[in-house]
């Protein structure tokens, strides 16, 4: 009986013990995806963001009215201007990022570290052959520019792709409206079971340009100078050598 018991406990201490690293496995810890170089007026979800604080994989980063944030992810920079709002994810090839409202700047080095930034439907992707330098508005829910300032960047909508090339800015028009149930990268597989679609009217007016008719293009081209210049060389002024803090 004696033994029969000592059998008893060392059994369920084995089981006990050999729990542990499983346990431990099953819940790593998350690493940081990269940091805030310098913010005023941002945030991290609903708390105030530091310089210096690090970012975490589906983090929510906004700025407020007069707010702006300078990310660093490696060798990538993303810049929020004022009232921007975005959610960031690890990717293998870097970092996807999904533009819920306002203007980002986005810097890429031109090697295999890269960054995409989706906004409503439309998806914005770097050239992997050059250092790249640009911007993404969401203007409003079914129109988005984007500007390339250095570099040459992808833009997908639909089954549309455009080369938007250096010095160049297109307005986009998305073929729908976003609505979400939850957030989650949009590189994941069920992405689309998230989120509901309002197809984007036809017969609207882009700005003031003529509308975009069934089987036309989403690309309209305006000028690079609308875009504001002044504010692009500053922001190209900040963001020139990755390595800085």
């Amino acid at each position: 009986m004696r033994l029969s018991g000592s059998l008893a406990v060392f059994a369920l201490s084995f089981f006990v013990l050999a729990g542990r690293p499983a346990l431990a496995q099953a819940a790593p810890q998350n690493a940081a995806l990269g940091l805030i170089a310098k913010t005023a007026g941002g945030k991290v979800g609903n708390a105030a963001a530091l310089d210096g604080a690090s970012i975490y994989s589906g983090d929510l980063l906004s700025t407020d009215d007069n707010g702006s944030m300078l990310v660093r992810i490696g060798p990538l920079s993303l810049d929020l201007q004022k009232s921007t709002e975005v959610h960031i994810y690890r990717a293998p090839y870097g970092a996807v990022v999904e533009l819920n409202r306002g203007t980002v700047l986005f810097t890429t080095p031109g090697n295999s570290q890269n960054m995409v930034i989706v906004a409503n439907d439309v998806r914005v992707t770097p050239a992997l052959n050059s250092a790249d330098l640009g911007s993404v508005t969401i203007d409003d829910p079914c129109n988005v520019t984007v500007h390339s300032q250095q570099g040459e960047a992808n833009v997908q909508v639909g089954s549309e792709n455009r080369a938007v090339e250096q010095g160049k800015a297109y307005r986009v028009r998305a073929e729908n409206k976003i609505s979400y149930r939850k957030y989650l990268s949009p590189d994941a597989d069920d992405y689309h079971d998230y989120h509901e679609h309002t197809p984007c009217a036809a017969a609207e007016t882009v700005h003031g340009h003529p509308p975009i008719a069934p089987g036309q293009s989403h690309f309209l081209i305006v000028s690079a100078a609308l875009i504001g210049a002044g504010t692009g060389i500053a922001v190209y002024k900040t963001l020139e050598s990755p390595s800085r803090p």
